[in-house]
């Protein structure tokens, strides 16, 4: 690639409790770049050293059981919740800006990686699951460390397009996802040319972590049997909680090739070591195990009431597939299917490297179709070709040093998601007179989309409207009750005069390709109109993003 021409678009996989960074190399292979320390993959663990330094890293995790208090990790399982933070130093941070720190740990070590090259456009992968707000936040978290976010793509679509861009045959593949602190299923449809996401599930609170846990608290029990000392006493132990929970995950690691591994366990002046046998791992974790069987069930029957009959073959990715109770029980269960270990640790980077690539290729093409022809490219759909877009390709693939073939790919590959929650309004039920939810967009719709509906005023003489928005899983947009639902936010649409009940007020949703969703409000009567994107306290507004933006940029992260 002609690097003087080309800025490099970075994939990042922003993990629960490791994250790595990749790009597209000049030989257009995805590669994985190493941190400082030489590794591969680093911690999503921080610790604020002091008010104006962050250590990330191995190092932040290293000496969390001495300060830990003063280090956060797991913050991705706090993205979008706008009743978390964490205070340091008498300063409050938001998991937006935790995430943004961990980013620039990445984005920085990867430019020392290679030779001082600056770094400003990402894709950055989260969850399938992860809802609207979720998503903000991340895009958010990007913004914050001074990044380009382009996209924002759910991390099983980045595993796929990594596996399946280099594919020849047809397949249907279901991508099981487990993580270090979440866990994702998603069926995908590969086919020459494209990469189609079927249906998608998951649980944001299920990944390694809670193995660890239950490790943690079988090694308390164990202390607590040879002592008499309190089980419940060692747990409630900050730092030697924190203690036990590393070595849980050393643990861990070890039994992937040992059958029995022992490590010391120390409270209050005693001693123990204690022995954990992979057998007592296994069952001490099986519930989170079956757990993850019984979701990728469930995806796996969704798909088969959409035509997709059979399995070609699973995909293990995410860190913790390592652990030979997974590989073991999804063989046993998925026995039709090819079970593939599919570089489990770095997939998802490289996949969204490969994504963020493809994006700039598309737009490459694109620019060189409207300076060239004067004709508007918006409207082009590179996935097919003609004689203007085969000659984009050449020309391109010139411009930027790459095979044709590669600029062909790119161009040629057509990837699209579906929305893993429902979006819907609140309205008032006729028949009960109580508030429900009635869905516009339901789970598992493709994106982008967009969808209109007519609603009538409740009341006499009203003179404006509360659009309130709502998250929920219902896979219809038939009434649901309000607790059921998440609400996303809201907002005002003022009427151009009072008017009766029952006068017409037309709702549009428009969820992007990468899952944000924008609303539209008109009153058909007059015309009036409310869009944009609706107030919610679960990610920062404008002002309150370019306060922490500046405050988080002068603070040193290492």
């Amino acid at each position: 690639m002609n690097e003087n021409m080309t800025p490099r678009v970075f994939g990042i996989d922003l993990g629960t409790t490791y994250s790595c960074i990749a790009h597209v190399d000049e030989h257009a292979k995805p590669v994985v770049l190493p941190n400082k320390e030489g590794d591969l993959t680093t911690p999503s663990v921080v610790f604020f050293e002091s008010p104006e330094s962050i250590v990330v890293g191995k190092s932040a995790k290293d000496v969390a059981a001495v300060e830990p208090d003063q280090v956060v990790s797991t913050v991705k399982r706090m993205m979008g919740d706008a009743t978390w933070d964490f205070d340091a130093f008498g300063k409050t941070y938001r998991p937006q800006d935790i995430s943004s720190f961990i980013l620039r740990k990445l984005v920085e070590d990867a430019e020392l990686a290679l030779g001082g090259e600056k770094i400003e456009k990402v894709v950055i992968t989260c969850p399938a699951y992860f809802g609207v707000n979720e998503k903000e936040a991340t895009r958010q978290a990007g913004l914050l460390a001074g990044l380009d976010v382009l996209y924002v793509i759910p991390e099983p679509t980045a595993a796929a397009l990594c596996y399946g861009i280099e594919q020849t045959e047809n397949q249907t593949v279901l991508v099981y996802d487990l993580g270090g602190g979440t866990f994702d299923v998603t069926v995908i449809d590969i086919r020459e040319g494209a990469i189609d996401v079927v249906c998608t599930g998951g649980d944001h609170r299920l990944g390694g972590k809670n193995w660890d846990e239950a490790l943690v608290h079988y090694m308390a029990e164990c202390f607590a049997k040879d002592t008499g000392v309190s089980a419940e006493a060692l747990l409630n132990d900050v730092e030697t909680y924190q203690e036990l929970l590393n070595d849980a995950e050393e643990c861990k690691k070890r039994l992937t090739d040992r059958e029995a591994v022992t490590r010391p366990v120390r409270f209050e002046g005693k001693r123990v070591k204690v022995e954990v046998t992979r057998e007592a791992f296994d069952r001490i974790s099986d519930q989170f195990l079956q757990r993850t069987l019984s979701l990728t069930e469930q995806e796996i029957e969704k798909a088969q009431a959409k035509g997709y009959d059979k399995i070609d073959k699973l995909l293990l990715v995410g860190g913790s597939t390592y652990m030979p109770q997974v590989l073991d029980a999804v063989r046993s269960r998925f026995q039709d299917s090819s079970i593939l270990q599919f570089d489990p640790n770095q997939a998802v980077a490289k996949g969204a490297a490969i994504f963020g690539f493809k994006c700039f290729v598309d737009d490459q093409l694109k620019q060189w179709i409207e300076g060239s022809t004067g004709q508007d490219a918006t409207g082009i759909d590179l996935t097919l070709p003609g004689e203007v877009r085969d000659q984009a390709v050449k020309e391109v693939a010139i411009k930027l040093g790459l095979p044709g073939a590669t600029v062909e790919q790119m161009a040629a590959t057509r990837v699209t998601n579906v929305t893993s929650k429902s979006f819907g309004i609140v309205v008032m039920d006729p028949a009960s007179g109580e508030e429900r939810v009635t869905n516009l967009i339901t789970v598992n719709s493709q994106v982008p989309i967009e969808v209109s509906k007519e609603f009538g005023t409740h009341a006499e003489n009203q003179t404006c409207a509360d659009v309130r928005c709502m998250e929920n899983l219902a896979a219809n947009g038939e009434l649901i009750p309000v607790a059921e639902c998440t609400e996303l936010g809201k907002g005002e649409l003022l009427f151009g005069k009072p008017l009766p009940a029952g006068s017409p007020v037309e709702i549009t949703f428009r969820l992007t390709d990468d899952g944000l969703l924008r609303i539209r409000g008109k009153d058909v009567t007059t015309g009036s109109l409310f869009e944009g994107e609706f107030k919610t306290d679960s990610v920062m507004a404008i002002e309150e993003l370019e306060e922490s933006k500046s405050r988080n940029l002068s603070m040193a992260v290492s």
